[in-house]
């Protein structure tokens, strides 16, 4: 009793009464921690509470901060979206209603020097139990699509998906999963994924426009086609001055960093990472790690490059055993290269990665998570973190076995695509998806459980 007392008493000393009462730049940072299903809420709680959600300082303030999620969509159709952040701790019993939100899409039928060694971190594990976290459902909803859909990536709270066959032009579809979001894009200019080398997109919040970039294979040379949200126009355009060297495989696993798309190509060292400038709409090689030499690099069986901790990364497997990630300290310096750890291919604990040189991402903590193929079933897939820090690898609970797996990393958005970008209504057509309703383009949602 007395406690309780004091407290009241020092409460009413500062003159805070109610909630209402504390600052607003208490009430800012407060706010910032929240995840993105409770500042949802926020919109409906008064007008002091949306205001500072609305506002965009705030908005940008929470994309930098806010934990990396990791969006997963399986051959059993489902769109799922797991908070990374409830992974690191397996004994906590607090999940946040955004720990796993899925859509269900139901396809209808038709080596190092010495100066860097006291940086490097090197795991050589032995197989570790894999640990299995379960996580709590809070939303989830159902697409129904008539062509094959593909991950592209994220970037600032949006994800892009492309739908395609041999058939027709891609479609390219700007989601926010949260909030049910879709946004249709003029479909691009080349048909077929069978000349398609790269894609990706990316989104300027400062002048609330977003880009896509396709790198298309014509007559032996690459044509760069490009759409811009900005253009004022319904078609795509050409990008002069594409780089000669094609870009690699699934080269790429989080291309978007300081403003630009990145990815590895099959080009000499000099032109072995390219970028492109998504202000300038200009293309540019970026520099390799110094110990990149012809005889070093023709022992690399596969590589492709992302972003680890707000910086350039490069993944790569040397001589067939070792995994290595590289980080670049400082955007565009050649000498800020340096390994952030490597691992014993042998120590993957019983899963084969399903693409050894290619994580899916790292999440905020810089763990590394990767696609497996399952040795307990044959056909099935599955998730793993891996922690560089401690060298242990934990099984990622997807809500079952699933196969042909393609995933992303991705910060949950709780602004509407509308307020996130400048649309105009004669080149694009957003629809909020509501319960039980059907659309032309190729979706059906369907919301099964509300927000706990």
């Amino acid at each position: 009793m007395m406690e309780e007392e004091i407290q009241a008493t020092t409460t009413a000393e500062l003159g805070l009464h109610t909630i209402m009462d504390i600052p607003i730049h208490v009430l800012f940072d407060i706010m910032l921690k929240l995840p993105a299903v409770s500042l949802i809420r926020c919109y409906s709680v008064c007008s002091k509470f949306k205001s500072i959600v609305s506002d965009s300082s705030f908005q940008q303030s929470y994309f930098s901060k806010a934990p990396i999620s990791f969006v997963v969509l399986s051959d059993r159709n489902h769109l799922t979206c797991i908070d990374s952040s409830q992974t690191l701790n397996p004994n906590s019993s607090d999940h946040h209603g955004s720990s796993c939100m899925a859509m269900q899409l139901q396809q209808q039928q038709p080596s190092t020097s010495s100066s860097d060694s006291k940086r490097t971190k090197t795991i050589t594990t032995t197989p570790t139990p894999i640990l299995h976290h379960h996580h709590q459902s809070s939303r989830f909803v159902s697409f129904q699509f008539h062509k094959r859909m593909n991950l592209i990536n994220s970037s600032k709270g949006l994800l892009c998906l492309r739908a395609s066959n041999h058939h027709s032009h891609s479609h390219y579809y700007i989601c926010n999963p949260l909030l049910g979001e879709v946004l249709t894009v003029p479909p691009a200019p080349s048909p077929s994924d069978q000349h398609l080398c790269f894609s990706a997109f990316g989104f300027h919040p400062k002048t609330k426009t977003f880009k896509i970039l396709q790198l298309v294979s014509k007559s032996n040379h690459l044509v760069a086609e490009l759409y811009q949200s900005n253009s004022g126009g319904t078609t795509w355009s050409v990008i002069p001055n594409a780089p000669s060297a094609k870009p690699k495989a699934n080269s790429s696993f989080d291309p978007e960093l300081n403003d630009a798309l990145h990815w590895v190509t099959d080009g000499g060292i000099s032109e072995l990472i390219y970028s492109f400038d998504l202000n300038s709409n200009k293309f540019k090689s970026m520099p390799c790690p110094s110990h990149f030499i012809n005889e070093y690099v023709s022992k690399i069986s596969g590589m492709s490059v992302g972003v680890l901790k707000g910086c350039l990364c490069l993944c790569y497997v040397v001589e067939g055993t070792r995994f290595e990630t590289w980080l670049m300290d400082k955007y565009g310096v050649k000498e800020s290269w340096r390994m952030a750890f490597s691992i014993n291919i042998k120590s993957y604990c019983g899963w084969n990665p399903q693409d050894k040189h290619r994580p899916i991402g790292f999440n905020s903590c810089g763990d590394m998570w990767l696609i497996a193929d399952s040795d307990s079933h044959s056909s099935s897939q599955g998730l793993v973190s891996f922690s560089p820090e401690t060298g242990v690898f934990r099984n990622v609970d997807i809500g079952g076995a699933a196969s042909n797996i393609q995933a992303t990393p991705q910060v949950l958005s709780y602004v509407t695509i509308k307020q996130m970008l400048n649309i105009r209504r004669r080149q694009h057509h957003l629809h909020k998806l509501s319960s039980g309703e059907k659309y032309a383009l190729g979706f059906n949602f369907f919301l099964l459980e509300n927000f706990g």
